[in-house]
């Protein structure tokens, strides 16, 4: 399967990909707040500590911050690959709705 070229502004990365070494670096920022965030980072890297981390997720919120930056990086991402800017709505939360009641038929 043959892909379409990659241009400059697809992360500015284009000579590694052709070169078959892709490079994520989307995740790493939100991964390190992670590791830092919480005091025993190793219930977020053991696999075996699962229950913990599940309980971990289940307990605690996250700063809006912190959240507010994943959804910065990702538009960012976005912008990059379509070489265009993301509009973002001025309130996403009534059109998620809108979309999963009159589109899906979820909500009453």
């Amino acid at each position: 399967m043959k892909s379409a070229p990659l241009t400059h502004h697809a992360y500015g990365m284009a000579p590694a990909y052709r070169d078959g070494k892709i490079v994520e670096n989307s995740k790493e920022g939100f991964r390190q707040f992670l590791l830092n965030h919480f005091d025993d980072a190793d219930i977020l890297l053991n696999k075996d500590r699962m229950p913990e981390r599940e309980a971990l997720t289940r307990d605690n919120d996250l700063p809006l911050e912190a959240m507010m930056n994943v959804s910065r990086t990702y538009t960012g991402v976005a912008e990059k690959v379509t070489g265009r800017s993301i509009a973002l709505p001025a309130n996403p939360k009534a059109d998620i709705i809108k979309v999963l009641r009159e589109q899906y038929d979820l909500i009453d």
